[in-house]
Protein backbone atom coordinates (compact mmCIF):
# COMPACT_ATOMS: atom_id res chain seq x y z
CA UNK A 1 0.00 0.00 0.00
CA UNK A 2 1.29 3.52 -1.07
CA UNK A 3 0.63 6.59 1.28
CA UNK A 4 -1.55 8.49 -1.80
CA UNK A 5 -3.83 4.43 -1.58
CA UNK A 6 -5.44 5.39 1.63
CA UNK A 7 -4.65 9.29 2.11
CA UNK A 8 -7.41 11.28 0.12
CA UNK A 9 -6.47 14.55 -1.27
CA UNK A 10 -9.37 16.14 0.05
CA UNK A 11 -6.94 16.02 3.01
CA UNK A 12 -5.50 19.58 1.49
CA UNK A 13 -8.19 21.64 3.06
CA UNK A 14 -7.19 20.39 6.47
CA UNK A 15 -5.81 22.67 9.15
CA UNK A 16 -2.00 22.00 9.13
CA UNK A 17 0.57 20.81 10.43
CA UNK A 18 -1.45 17.26 11.35
CA UNK A 19 -0.39 13.85 11.72
CA UNK A 20 -2.52 11.52 9.43
CA UNK A 21 -2.60 7.95 11.08
CA UNK A 22 -3.19 5.39 8.70
CA UNK A 23 -4.93 2.46 10.23
CA UNK A 24 -6.12 0.56 7.84
CA UNK A 25 -1.84 0.22 6.67
CA UNK A 26 -0.81 -0.06 10.47
CA UNK A 27 -2.89 -3.33 10.91
CA UNK A 28 -2.11 -4.61 7.62
CA UNK A 29 0.97 -4.26 8.92
CA UNK A 30 0.97 -6.08 11.99
CA UNK A 31 -1.07 -8.74 10.55
CA UNK A 32 1.87 -9.93 7.65
CA UNK A 33 4.29 -9.53 10.17
CA UNK A 34 2.23 -11.71 12.90
CA UNK A 35 2.08 -14.64 10.21
CA UNK A 36 5.25 -14.49 9.09
CA UNK A 37 6.83 -15.02 12.52
CA UNK A 38 3.87 -17.76 12.80
CA UNK A 39 5.81 -19.67 10.19
CA UNK A 40 9.45 -19.11 10.46
CA UNK A 41 9.03 -20.95 13.94
CA UNK A 42 10.51 -24.73 14.18
CA UNK A 43 8.44 -26.51 16.91
CA UNK A 44 8.56 -26.54 19.59
CA UNK A 45 11.04 -23.51 18.66
CA UNK A 46 8.45 -20.38 17.94
CA UNK A 47 9.11 -17.07 16.98
CA UNK A 48 6.99 -14.39 18.76
CA UNK A 49 7.05 -10.57 17.83
CA UNK A 50 7.32 -7.86 20.37
CA UNK A 51 5.86 -4.91 19.88
CA UNK A 52 8.52 -1.98 21.17
CA UNK A 53 5.91 1.03 23.64
CA UNK A 54 8.80 3.41 22.66
CA UNK A 55 8.32 3.19 19.18
CA UNK A 56 5.55 4.85 18.73
CA UNK A 57 3.08 4.06 21.79
CA UNK A 58 -0.84 4.91 20.28
CA UNK A 59 -3.39 3.57 21.44
CA UNK A 60 -4.84 2.09 18.05
CA UNK A 61 -0.92 0.34 17.04
CA UNK A 62 -0.46 -1.45 20.94
CA UNK A 63 -4.07 -2.32 20.75
CA UNK A 64 -3.73 -4.06 17.04
CA UNK A 65 -0.22 -5.55 18.29
CA UNK A 66 -2.36 -7.08 21.32
CA UNK A 67 -5.23 -8.74 19.43
CA UNK A 68 -2.32 -10.45 16.84
CA UNK A 69 -0.51 -11.53 19.92
CA UNK A 70 2.06 -9.80 19.84
CA UNK A 71 4.16 -9.38 23.61
CA UNK A 72 4.61 -5.53 24.66
CA UNK A 73 8.24 -4.63 24.64
CA UNK A 74 8.77 -1.76 27.50
CA UNK A 75 11.13 -0.12 28.89
CA UNK A 76 9.25 1.93 32.08
CA UNK A 77 6.86 1.65 34.79
CA UNK A 78 4.81 4.17 32.68
CA UNK A 79 5.02 1.87 29.72
CA UNK A 80 3.90 -1.44 31.63
CA UNK A 81 0.72 0.76 32.88
CA UNK A 82 0.16 2.15 29.56
CA UNK A 83 0.29 -1.56 27.74
CA UNK A 84 -1.92 -2.85 30.45
CA UNK A 85 -4.86 -0.36 29.91
CA UNK A 86 -4.47 -1.44 26.17
CA UNK A 87 -5.18 -5.11 26.70
CA UNK A 88 -1.92 -6.33 27.82
CA UNK A 89 -1.60 -8.74 31.08
CA UNK A 90 2.00 -8.51 33.00
CA UNK A 91 2.57 -12.19 31.67
CA UNK A 92 2.35 -11.11 27.97
CA UNK A 93 4.69 -8.23 28.92
CA UNK A 94 8.98 -7.95 28.32
CA UNK A 95 10.73 -5.21 30.60
CA UNK A 96 14.27 -4.31 29.78
CA UNK A 97 16.68 -0.71 29.53
CA UNK A 98 18.10 0.74 32.40
CA UNK A 99 15.17 1.67 34.79
CA UNK A 100 15.14 -0.58 37.50
CA UNK A 101 12.00 -3.06 37.59
CA UNK A 102 9.34 -2.42 40.91
CA UNK A 103 8.73 -5.70 42.85
CA UNK A 104 5.10 -6.92 43.46
CA UNK A 105 2.16 -7.86 41.30
CA UNK A 106 2.09 -10.97 38.57
CA UNK A 107 5.21 -11.98 36.96
CA UNK A 108 6.40 -10.17 34.20
CA UNK A 109 6.92 -12.64 31.17
CA UNK A 110 10.81 -11.98 30.81
CA UNK A 111 12.47 -8.92 32.15
CA UNK A 112 16.08 -8.54 30.09
CA UNK A 113 18.63 -7.33 32.72
CA UNK A 114 20.94 -4.46 31.18
CA UNK A 115 23.47 -5.22 33.98
CA UNK A 116 24.74 -7.90 36.74
CA UNK A 117 22.88 -5.68 38.81
CA UNK A 118 19.82 -5.37 37.53
CA UNK A 119 20.30 -9.65 36.88
CA UNK A 120 20.77 -10.20 40.65
CA UNK A 121 18.15 -7.59 41.37
CA UNK A 122 15.55 -8.87 39.07
CA UNK A 123 15.96 -12.77 40.41
CA UNK A 124 16.07 -11.18 44.17
CA UNK A 125 12.38 -9.48 43.05
CA UNK A 126 10.82 -12.29 41.09
CA UNK A 127 9.54 -9.87 38.92
CA UNK A 128 9.75 -12.48 35.90
CA UNK A 129 8.97 -15.78 35.29
CA UNK A 130 12.37 -15.73 32.84
CA UNK A 131 14.91 -13.92 34.13
CA UNK A 132 16.98 -12.55 30.89
CA UNK A 133 20.55 -10.62 29.89
CA UNK A 134 20.75 -8.06 27.63
CA UNK A 135 24.20 -8.54 26.33
CA UNK A 136 26.07 -5.68 24.25
CA UNK A 137 27.64 -7.18 21.08
CA UNK A 138 31.60 -6.97 21.07
CA UNK A 139 31.98 -5.15 17.96
CA UNK A 140 29.82 -2.39 19.02
CA UNK A 141 29.77 0.64 21.19
CA UNK A 142 27.26 1.48 23.45
CA UNK A 143 26.28 1.80 26.74
CA UNK A 144 23.79 -0.58 26.87
CA UNK A 145 23.85 -4.26 27.92
CA UNK A 146 26.36 -6.18 29.81
CA UNK A 147 30.11 -6.13 28.01
CA UNK A 148 32.23 -8.96 27.58
CA UNK A 149 34.61 -7.14 30.43
CA UNK A 150 31.79 -8.21 32.76
CA UNK A 151 31.33 -11.63 31.78
CA UNK A 152 32.76 -12.92 34.76
CA UNK A 153 30.84 -11.54 36.94
CA UNK A 154 27.53 -12.22 34.99
CA UNK A 155 28.88 -15.91 35.48
CA UNK A 156 29.63 -15.72 39.22
CA UNK A 157 26.13 -13.95 39.38
CA UNK A 158 23.91 -17.00 37.67
CA UNK A 159 25.80 -19.81 39.55
CA UNK A 160 24.72 -17.82 42.46
CA UNK A 161 20.81 -18.19 41.51
CA UNK A 162 18.51 -20.87 42.27
CA UNK A 163 19.54 -24.41 40.29
CA UNK A 164 15.93 -23.91 38.88
CA UNK A 165 16.66 -20.68 37.48
CA UNK A 166 16.30 -20.54 33.41
CA UNK A 167 17.68 -17.78 31.17
CA UNK A 168 16.44 -15.82 28.52
CA UNK A 169 19.26 -13.86 26.42
CA UNK A 170 19.21 -10.94 23.93
CA UNK A 171 20.63 -7.90 22.49
CA UNK A 172 19.14 -4.89 20.39
CA UNK A 173 21.59 -3.06 17.86
CA UNK A 174 21.35 -0.32 15.33
CA UNK A 175 22.44 -1.28 12.26
CA UNK A 176 24.37 2.07 11.57
CA UNK A 177 26.30 0.94 14.25
CA UNK A 178 27.47 -2.52 12.71
CA UNK A 179 30.93 -0.85 11.65
CA UNK A 180 31.50 -3.20 8.65
CA UNK A 181 29.58 -6.70 10.54
CA UNK A 182 26.60 -8.63 9.29
CA UNK A 183 23.67 -8.68 11.41
CA UNK A 184 24.51 -12.60 11.87
CA UNK A 185 27.82 -11.45 12.71
CA UNK A 186 26.56 -9.71 15.55
CA UNK A 187 23.62 -12.65 16.42
CA UNK A 188 26.71 -15.28 16.48
CA UNK A 189 28.66 -12.92 18.70
CA UNK A 190 25.78 -12.86 21.38
CA UNK A 191 24.57 -16.14 20.63
CA UNK A 192 28.20 -17.57 21.17
CA UNK A 193 29.29 -15.92 24.56
CA UNK A 194 24.97 -16.85 25.82
CA UNK A 195 26.04 -20.30 25.17
CA UNK A 196 29.06 -20.23 26.51
CA UNK A 197 27.38 -19.15 29.88
CA UNK A 198 24.73 -21.72 29.55
CA UNK A 199 27.20 -24.10 29.25
CA UNK A 200 29.42 -22.66 32.14
CA UNK A 201 26.61 -22.63 34.89
CA UNK A 202 24.60 -25.21 33.94
CA UNK A 203 21.63 -23.02 33.95
CA UNK A 204 19.26 -23.48 30.43
CA UNK A 205 18.57 -20.91 28.17
CA UNK A 206 15.02 -20.77 27.10
CA UNK A 207 14.39 -17.55 25.18
CA UNK A 208 16.58 -15.34 22.90
CA UNK A 209 15.51 -11.92 22.03
CA UNK A 210 17.13 -10.15 19.05
CA UNK A 211 15.60 -7.14 19.52
CA UNK A 212 14.76 -4.48 16.57
CA UNK A 213 16.14 -1.46 14.57
CA UNK A 214 14.46 -2.85 10.92
CA UNK A 215 13.56 0.04 8.64
CA UNK A 216 10.37 -1.29 6.71
CA UNK A 217 12.74 -1.98 3.54
CA UNK A 218 15.72 -3.84 5.80
CA UNK A 219 12.79 -5.78 7.16
CA UNK A 220 11.46 -7.08 3.93
CA UNK A 221 14.40 -7.36 2.52
CA UNK A 222 16.48 -9.70 5.43
CA UNK A 223 13.98 -10.85 8.21
CA UNK A 224 12.97 -14.08 7.21
CA UNK A 225 16.62 -15.00 5.71
CA UNK A 226 18.09 -14.13 8.92
CA UNK A 227 15.75 -15.46 11.31
CA UNK A 228 15.44 -18.92 9.26
CA UNK A 229 19.14 -19.18 9.61
CA UNK A 230 18.89 -18.63 13.72
CA UNK A 231 16.08 -20.32 14.06
CA UNK A 232 17.98 -23.66 12.24
CA UNK A 233 21.39 -22.70 14.74
CA UNK A 234 18.84 -22.31 17.87
CA UNK A 235 17.44 -25.62 16.98
CA UNK A 236 20.78 -27.25 16.75
CA UNK A 237 22.98 -25.75 19.55
CA UNK A 238 20.26 -24.84 22.15
CA UNK A 239 17.62 -26.88 22.08
CA UNK A 240 16.43 -25.67 25.51
CA UNK A 241 15.64 -22.73 23.75
CA UNK A 242 11.53 -22.14 23.33
CA UNK A 243 11.02 -18.91 22.32
CA UNK A 244 12.87 -16.36 20.08
CA UNK A 245 11.72 -12.82 19.61
CA UNK A 246 11.80 -10.02 17.44
CA UNK A 247 10.86 -6.58 18.01
CA UNK A 248 9.63 -4.87 14.19
CA UNK A 249 8.97 -1.85 15.94
CA UNK A 250 9.88 0.86 12.69
CA UNK A 251 9.21 -2.07 10.59
CA UNK A 252 5.44 -1.73 11.94
CA UNK A 253 5.02 1.88 12.54
CA UNK A 254 7.75 4.10 10.13
CA UNK A 255 4.55 4.28 7.65
CA UNK A 256 2.06 3.86 9.89
CA UNK A 257 1.80 8.20 9.87
CA UNK A 258 2.26 10.95 6.97
CA UNK A 259 2.33 14.51 8.31
CA UNK A 260 0.32 16.95 5.82
CA UNK A 261 2.15 20.36 5.44
CA UNK A 262 1.64 23.78 4.11
CA UNK A 263 4.00 25.88 1.91
CA UNK A 264 4.32 29.03 3.73
CA UNK A 265 6.65 30.96 0.98
CA UNK A 266 8.08 29.96 -2.17
CA UNK A 267 11.72 31.19 -2.86
CA UNK A 268 12.16 31.29 -6.35
CA UNK A 269 16.60 31.51 -7.29
CA UNK A 270 18.60 30.26 -10.48
CA UNK A 271 20.12 27.61 -8.75
CA UNK A 272 17.55 26.39 -6.42
CA UNK A 273 14.12 26.54 -5.22
CA UNK A 274 12.94 26.54 -1.53
CA UNK A 275 9.52 26.30 0.08
CA UNK A 276 9.00 27.07 4.06
CA UNK A 277 6.85 24.88 5.27
CA UNK A 278 4.68 24.89 8.78
CA UNK A 279 5.90 21.67 9.63
CA UNK A 280 9.51 21.20 11.29
CA UNK A 281 12.17 19.82 12.85
CA UNK A 282 9.92 19.51 15.84
CA UNK A 283 7.43 17.24 14.07
CA UNK A 284 9.73 14.75 12.64
CA UNK A 285 12.89 15.17 14.09
CA UNK A 286 14.33 11.81 12.43
CA UNK A 287 14.39 14.62 9.48
CA UNK A 288 18.18 13.57 8.56
CA UNK A 289 18.12 10.19 10.26
CA UNK A 290 16.25 8.74 7.39
CA UNK A 291 14.82 9.08 3.92
CA UNK A 292 11.07 10.64 4.35
CA UNK A 293 8.98 10.23 1.21
CA UNK A 294 7.49 13.73 0.38
CA UNK A 295 4.19 14.18 -1.89
CA UNK A 296 2.52 16.68 -3.67
CA UNK A 297 -0.87 16.96 -4.98
CA UNK A 298 -0.74 16.83 -9.07
CA UNK A 299 -3.60 16.51 -11.16
CA UNK A 300 -5.65 15.16 -8.21
CA UNK A 301 -3.40 12.97 -6.55
CA UNK A 302 -0.64 12.14 -5.01
CA UNK A 303 2.69 12.35 -6.81
CA UNK A 304 6.60 11.65 -5.31
CA UNK A 305 8.81 14.60 -5.64
CA UNK A 306 11.99 13.64 -7.07
CA UNK A 307 15.80 14.43 -6.49
CA UNK A 308 17.32 17.30 -7.29
CA UNK A 309 18.56 20.99 -6.63
CA UNK A 310 16.02 22.60 -4.33
CA UNK A 311 14.82 21.62 -0.94
CA UNK A 312 12.14 22.26 2.04
CA UNK A 313 13.10 24.59 5.11
CA UNK A 314 10.98 24.12 8.27
CA UNK A 315 9.14 26.74 10.48
CA UNK A 316 11.74 26.64 13.45
CA UNK A 317 14.74 29.26 13.65
CA UNK A 318 16.57 25.69 14.17
CA UNK A 319 20.02 25.98 11.40
CA UNK A 320 19.30 22.33 10.61
CA UNK A 321 15.98 22.61 9.59
CA UNK A 322 15.65 22.20 6.43
CA UNK A 323 15.73 18.81 3.65
CA UNK A 324 18.22 19.07 0.73
CA UNK A 325 17.65 17.24 -2.12
CA UNK A 326 14.44 17.72 -3.53
CA UNK A 327 12.77 18.45 -6.74
CA UNK A 328 9.90 20.96 -6.25
CA UNK A 329 7.17 20.54 -8.71
CA UNK A 330 6.73 23.51 -10.71
CA UNK A 331 3.69 25.98 -10.06
CA UNK A 332 4.36 25.40 -6.39
CA UNK A 333 2.80 28.52 -4.32
CA UNK A 334 1.99 29.57 -1.08
CA UNK A 335 -1.18 27.94 0.49
CA UNK A 336 -0.54 24.34 -1.35
CA UNK A 337 0.10 20.85 0.61
CA UNK A 338 3.08 18.89 0.58
CA UNK A 339 2.77 15.31 2.25
CA UNK A 340 5.84 13.97 4.11
CA UNK A 341 5.57 10.32 4.62
CA UNK A 342 7.16 7.37 6.90
CA UNK A 343 6.67 9.41 10.30
CA UNK A 344 5.30 6.88 12.30
CA UNK A 345 8.01 5.50 14.51
CA UNK A 346 10.76 7.97 16.38
CA UNK A 347 9.14 11.43 14.51
CA UNK A 348 6.24 10.43 16.38
CA UNK A 349 7.36 9.36 20.05
CA UNK A 350 9.97 11.84 19.93
CA UNK A 351 8.36 14.89 18.69
CA UNK A 352 8.64 17.84 20.84
CA UNK A 353 6.71 21.50 20.95
CA UNK A 354 8.62 23.88 19.73
CA UNK A 355 7.17 27.80 18.76
CA UNK A 356 3.79 26.49 19.29
CA UNK A 357 1.12 26.51 22.06
CA UNK A 358 -0.67 23.10 21.40
CA UNK A 359 0.05 20.01 20.14
CA UNK A 360 0.22 18.88 16.43
CA UNK A 361 -3.08 17.53 15.38
CA UNK A 362 -3.72 14.20 14.69
CA UNK A 363 -6.82 12.50 12.07
CA UNK A 364 -7.27 9.25 10.85
CA UNK A 365 -7.22 8.33 7.09
CA UNK A 366 -9.59 5.67 7.31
Amino acid sequence: MTVFDDVPTERTTDETPRRIFRLRAARERVAHIGRLCEVLGRPPLRVVAGYTLKTNPRAELVQAAQERGFLAVTTSADERAWAIRNGYGRNRTIANGPEPIAAGGEPLAFAFADSVEAFVRNLRRRVARVAGVRLRPTMIASRFGVPIDDATMLRAAIVSSPRATVLGFGFHARREDFKGASWRDVATDVLDRAIALSEQTQRAIVAFDIGGGWTPEQFDRDFAADVRWLVKRLAAAVPTCRTLIAEPGQAICTQAEALLTKVLEVRERRERREAIVDAGFSDWPHTHDSAHRVYAIRAGRWELLGRGADRIGGRTPLEYDAVEGLRLPAGLRPGDRLLIADVGSYDHSMAFNLARGDETRTVHSD
